[in-house]
């Protein structure tokens, strides 16, 4: 007859609802549980909290289900609270109690901690590269992709909400002239300079973008016309105050705003910002347009 007391491992015989009939010596000498201690104990006594709600989610609707539950991975806790890894193995026997068998897992929780730093390493360096996708290299604002999601977003959220919401259209004046005239390192310290102002002056609920060369567009959801001209005329004054750098420069801005009353889809707001801009170069650059949504310029749909 095989002695069962002193396996090198640990061997619990539990009732079908868990209660401990039976423990092995392994668990004295091992872990410190003397046997009356353990005896109809629950064999969540020696598990850890995460074993425990694992045991009763998976092993025993195995074991109920199937006979028997082969090679789960958990942890028991000795007498002090320490937690070993082990691997589990749980069948049911003919009489309906369950036998349990523990055995040492420390490699294979080594290996599994490994490899869940291997996947959590992973899944941040995907996440930076999805980030990366959705950000202008240079400027550090969303690029074209991440503001057309962003857009939709907004838009679906307002159409829901009956929020209004600001479309700021702009690009920096005579970029070209300063290109040529002082090379594209200083039109890229123009553009930094450029998303820099935006991020200060805009809100975290704002959307900035870089969508072309020297073209970036803001969408400022929940809000109404007074303060999109605001913020306009903030970005205007933080481009003449600037002294830092080696080029000084302006913008033209075309702005648009859809009211809490209209569900003119984005297209037609970003159309009307881009008539506004083109309105702004026309007159002289340097300074904000606005085209509003009117029975005139794109009619809401019925």
């Amino acid at each position: 007859m095989v002695d069962i007391d002193h396996f090198p491992c640990g061997c619990l015989i539990t009732t079908r609802d868990q209660k401990i009939l039976f423990s092995n010596k392994y668990f004295e000498e091992e872990l410190g549980w003397n046997a009356k201690v353990l005896e109809r104990a629950s064999v969540h006594k020696v598990l850890t909290t995460a074993s425990v709600a694992y045991c009763n989610s998976y092993i025993v609707p195995t074991v109920l289900k199937e006979g028997r539950c082969c090679e789960s991975q958990l942890s028991v806790v000795d007498v002090t609270g320490a937690r070993h890894p082990k691997v589990i193995s749980v069948r049911r026997l003919p009489n309906g109690n369950f036998a349990w068998v523990f055995v040492e897992a420390e490699k294979r929780d080594k290996l599994f901690h490994e490899l869940e730093a291997t996947r959590l390493e992973l899944q941040s360096e995907k996440e930076k590269l999805e980030q990366l996708s959705l950000t202008d290299a240079l400027t550090g604002v969303a690029n074209r992709r991440a503001f057309d999601d962003a857009a939709r977003r907004i838009f679906a959220d307002a159409d829901r909400s009956g929020a209004a919401v600001a479309v700021l259209m702009m690009d920096i004046d005579n970029f070209k002239s300063i290109n040529d005239a002082h090379g594209h390192e200083v039109g890229d310290e123009a553009l930094l300079a450029l998303s820099d102002v935006l991020k200060a002056t805009c809100r975290a609920a704002d959307t900035i973008a870089r969508v072309g060369g020297d073209e970036f567009i803001c969408i400022l959801p929940n809000s109404s016309l007074e303060e999109a001209k605001l913020v306009c005329k903030r970005i205007h004054l933080a481009l003449a105050d600037r002294v830092t750098g080696v080029c000084k420069f302006t913008v033209s801005i075309g702005a648009s705003w859809r009211p809490a009353t209209s569900s003119r889809p984005f297209a037609d707001i970003l159309k009307l910002a881009d008539m506004a801009l083109y309105e702004a170069k026309k007159a002289g650059r340097n300074q904000t347009r606005i085209q509003e949504p009117r029975p005139s310029a794109l009619q809401d749909p019925d």
